[in-house]
C-alpha cells in the first residue's frame, strides 16, 4: 500500500473507504432493519395520534408496580382507593295491556334498570323510554304473548313510558315517572 493510504489497484490507486463496500452496505440494511422495527413496535404510532383508541387514560409508560389484577379490576393513584363496581342494574317487571302499563317499581333512583316488558293483551304494543321529549330507549313492537328485556340508565329528571303504537298513547298507554337523586 502507498504511504498516502491508498491501495494499489489496476485502474489506479483506490481509496480505503471504497474498498470495503460491503460492510457500508450491510451498516445501511441494519439501520434501516433498526428503523423498522421502532416504527413495528406500537409505541406512539397511530394509536397515540387517535384520542378514541384510549380508555383508561393512562400514559404509555410502563408502571412501577408488578401487581397482577383480575380483569376489569381498576386501581386508582397511590394513596387513593379502587372505584367499586357499577351496581348490578335493578330489574323492573312491565305488564303492557290494552292502553295501560303495569310495573313493578313505582319510585326510581339515578341508575341502571333492565326493564323486562311482556305483552299480556290482545293488541301490538312496544314501551319507550322519553326524556325532555326525546326517546331514550324503547322496544321492538310485541305481538300478543310476546316479551323483550331493555336496559336503561336514569339520571335524575322526568320521564315517560309509553306505548308508540297507533294512539295508544292517546288513549293513556303512558306513565310518568320521576327519578329523584
Amino acid at each position: 500500500m502507498p504511504p498516502d493510504g491508498t491501495a494499489a489497484h489496476r485502474g489506479g490507486p483506490v481509496h480505503p473507504a471504497t474498498t470495503r463496500p460491503t460492510r457500508r452496505i450491510a451498516a445501511a440494511v441494519l439501520a434501516l432493519a433498526l428503523g423498522g422495527l421502532t416504527a413495528c413496535s406500537g409505541d406512539g404510532g397511530a394509536e397515540a395520534a387517535d384520542p378514541a383508541a384510549t380508555t383508561t387514560g393512562e400514559t404509555s409508560s410502563p408502571a412501577p408496580s408488578t401487581t397482577t389484577e383480575a380483569p376489569g379490576a381498576t386501581t386508582g393513584a397511590p394513596g387513593t382507593t379502587a372505584e367499586a363496581p357499577a351496581p348490578a342494574a335493578e330489574t323492573v317487571s312491565v305488564t303492557a295491556d290494552e292502553f295501560s302499563y303495569e310495573l313493578s317499581e313505582d319510585s326510581y333512583s339515578p341508575g341502571t334498570y333492565t326493564f323486562e316488558v311482556t305483552n299480556s293483551g290482545n293488541m301490538p304494543h312496544d314501551f319507550v323510554v322519553e326524556r325532555d321529549g326525546a326517546d331514550v330507549a324503547a322496544t321492538p313492537v310485541l305481538r300478543p304473548g310476546e316479551s323483550a328485556t331493555l336496559e336503561v340508565a336514569l339520571e335524575a329528571g322526568d320521564y315517560a313510558f309509553y306505548c308508540s303504537v297507533g294512539n295508544h298513547r292517546a288513549q293513556g298507554m303512558e306513565t310518568a315517572v320521576t327519578v329523584a337523586g
